[in-house]
């Protein structure tokens, strides 16, 4: 009984390991002025699907003085072209900070299924602020 519990505890680490090591994630800062820093955190499947050419986004901004848990998120999700994740990077470096991903994971599987997902997700091909002011 405890050799078969140690054996699905190991099988059930070993598979979470292999779907994590698929997904790419990185942070990418956006801007960085005297009170606010944003910056995204980026997502994309590695390898890359020829389904999807986009890396997936969500957009957050934090204000001097916050307390690192306090955030304004800008956008939850949004796929942006290799071109536009470029053009949006600085090099300017600040202190950023990870937030529970857990939903942004889910959507973004769900639009790697095809669903009508891919309908409700804006698309940026210039530069992740210039296509948030946009869709404000």
């Amino acid at each position: 009984m405890l050799r078969s519990l140690f054996l699905s505890i190991a099988f059930f680490l070993r598979a979470t390991n292999a779907l994590q090591a698929q997904e790419a994630q990185e942070n990418v800062v956006l801007s960085v002025e005297r009170d606010v820093v944003r910056w995204a955190a980026v997502y994309k499947m590695q390898p890359a699907r020829e389904a999807d050419p986009y890396f997936h986004v969500r957009v957050f901004e934090h204000r001097k003085g916050w307390q690192p848990w306090k955030f304004r998120q800008l956008i939850f999700h949004m796929a942006v072209t290799p071109e536009a994740l470029q053009a949006s990077r600085i090099d300017r470096q600040a202190t950023i900070y990870n937030y529970k991903d857990v939903e942004i994971r889910a959507a973004y599987r769900r639009w790697l299924n095809g669903s009508e997902a891919r309908t409700e997700v804006p698309i940026c091909d210039t530069d992740i602020l210039n296509c948030i002011a946009r869709l404000q």
